[in-house]
Parts: C-alpha cells; structure tokens; sequence
C-alpha cells in the first residue's frame, strides 16, 4: 500500500522539482514501481545517465525496468548513450528489450551506426517479431540505405514482415520501389501484402486499375440488378432512388478505398476523409443491398393480401356457378 501511494504520488506531482539526491534513491531503489518512476524523472535530465546505463546493464534487473531504460537513453540522444544500446542489442537475448533498444536507435535517424544496426535486425532477426519490429522503427528514416534493405526484405518468408514492408516503402515515398511492389502484388501469395502493395502503390501516383474495374462492376452490374426487384414488384421510384444511392456508395468506396486506414507514427488518421467516405459508402451499399432483398419482398407481400382479399375460390359444383380449369363462373 506504501509504494502505491508513493507511485500515485509521483504521478500527480512528476513536474515539480525533486532534489538530485530524491531521484538518485528511486533509481536505487529495490522496489519496481519507484525505480519505474526514478526513470521517467531520469528522461528529463541527462546528469542520470551513467545510473540509467548502469540499470540497463545490470543482468539481475527487472525486464520492465531494463525496457524502460533503454528507452530513456533514446531520449538523451548522445554517444555514450547510443554505444551502450548497441552494445546491449548485440548481447540481449529478449525480444522486447531488443524491441525497446530498436525503438530507441531509430530516434539517431541521422546515425549510420544505429541505423545500420536496426537493417542487420531486419536481416538477421531470429523471428518474425523481432524483424517486423525492426520495420517499424525504420520506416520513416528515408534514406537509400534503409530503401535497399527494405527492397532485399520483401523476400522475407514471414507474411507479417512482407505486410509490414510494403506499408513502409509507401511511406518512404520513394518512386522506385513501384517495380517492386507491382510484382508483388501479382505473385505474392498473401492477400494482405498484395493490398498493402497496391495501397502503398496508390501513395506512389499509380492508379489501382483493379479497384476501378471493381467499381465500375459494382455500379453497372450489382446496383441495377439489385434494383430490378423493386422495378418488377412495381415500386419504379424506389429503384431509381435504389440505383442513386449505391452509385453514390461505390464513388464514396472508390474514393476513399486506398489508404482510408492509414496511420502516421503518432497512430493518427492520415487521411480522415477518406476514412469516414469509405466507411461511409461502406453502410450506404450495406443498407441498399438489404432494402434490394426486403423492400420487394414487403411489396409482393402486400400485393398478395390484397389479391386473397378477391380472389375466386376454386369449387366443383355449387348454385348456379361452375368450375372450369379451377375458376368458378357464375352462370
């Protein structure tokens, strides 16, 4: 309950200043929580770095706590700091402490040791984690050498490190990688790739003819045969109204299709618009498609009703009537 308390209150009152000596004793601490804590402190002054590489370097040390370490001496940015995260990926052998370090080298973009460092874990990674994680923090340092890698990595025999390569040669907005992603979108075998190909493609100024083809199936061919239940059961303006609004769906889904998902590196929308006119036009089709199959339905139903309602029923022999072929005649 004591180091609850003392965590919350660290928390709430983190922006004041804590003497030097204060903080030393949190990173000194044999309590995770207040080492935790200590580190968080730690990222807003350099004078504790030699306390936080000493924890880093420690083998006794909670993983979360090494984790959070590295990540500090992300934030120092200086050669002290990024010897000691290359020293420690080459000898670590968790994965998300690697994953910690890698997050942590991407922020010297303009180091060619770190980043050489992170394209060796992309080629080199023992698992799929590990190299897909190596894309991740690579994706928005934009230079030849990170391209090439990228390019060599799209024969990676993990689905997962493909998905997350052709997502990041978009971002890297490099024309030259077009070749590359065309052939994988006709023979990778992995359908996320192939979209995330063509997406990224899209991003690159190369019109999905695919994606056009599709809608204009969609408009000219789904739409209009939907809209014959509603023409044939005799409600002619709701058909019209019917093919109006899905043509206008299908623009919207065409519109919006490629990269309405995409996110920037602060998991943000990059293209909002596109989002809402995809999902938009999305629940417009949805909605049309379904008033296609209930709306004639209702319709013919109806007219069923009313049709019993003075309908001749068929009999043999009665009163002055007689039955020929099943219809009663009066006579």
């Amino acid at each position: 309950m004591k180091n609850l308390l003392i965590a919350l209150f660290l928390i709430l009152f983190s922006t004041s200043i804590f003497a030097e000596e204060d903080v030393n004793a949190l990173l000194s601490s044999t309590d995770i929580m207040q080492k935790k804590m200590g580190l968080r402190y730690a990222q807003k002054d350099k004078k504790y770095e030699d306390k936080v590489i000493e924890i880093l370097n420690s083998e006794s040390e909670n993983l979360e706590v090494k984790m959070i370490a590295a990540r500090t001496l992300g934030v120092y940015k200086d050669d002290k700091s990024l010897k000691t995260l290359l020293d420690t990926l080459k000898s670590s052998k968790e994965e998300d402490l690697q994953s910690s370090i890698l997050s942590s080298l991407s922020k010297y973009d303009n180091n060619e040791d770190a980043i050489n460092a992170i394209i060796n874990v992309l080629k080199t990674g023992k698992t799929e984690y590990i190299r897909s994680v190596s894309v991740q923090t690579l994706k928005y340092i934009k230079t030849e050498a990170v391209f090439n890698a990228f390019i060599e990595a799209l024969d990676d025999d993990s689905a997962l490190v493909r998905r997350k390569i052709t997502v990041a040669l978009g971002e890297l907005e490099n024309k030259k990688a077009i070749p590359a992603l065309k052939k994988i979108v006709k023979i990778d075998e992995d359908n996320q790739v192939k979209a995330n190909a063509q997406s990224s493609l899209y991003k690159l100024g190369v019109k999905n003819e695919n994606l056009k083809s599709t809608s204009t199936a969609l408009l000219l061919g789904v739409a209009p045969i939907n809209g014959l239940g509603l023409w044939y059961s005799g409600e002619t303006m709701l058909a019209i109204t019917n093919f109006v609004l899905e043509g206008a769906a299908v623009g919207m889904m065409a519109y919006g299709y490629n990269g309405f998902n995409d996110m920037n590196k602060d998991n943000k929308l990059v293209n909002p618009g596109k989002h809402y006119a995809f999902i938009g036009g999305a629940t417009i089709f949805l909605i049309g498609y379904v008033w296609d199959i209930v709306m004639p339905v209702m319709s013919v139903s109806s007219q069923n009703d009313k049709a019993k309602a003075t309908a001749f029923k068929p009999i043999f022999f009665t009163n002055g009537e007689a039955t020929v072929l099943g219809f009663s005649f009066n006579f």
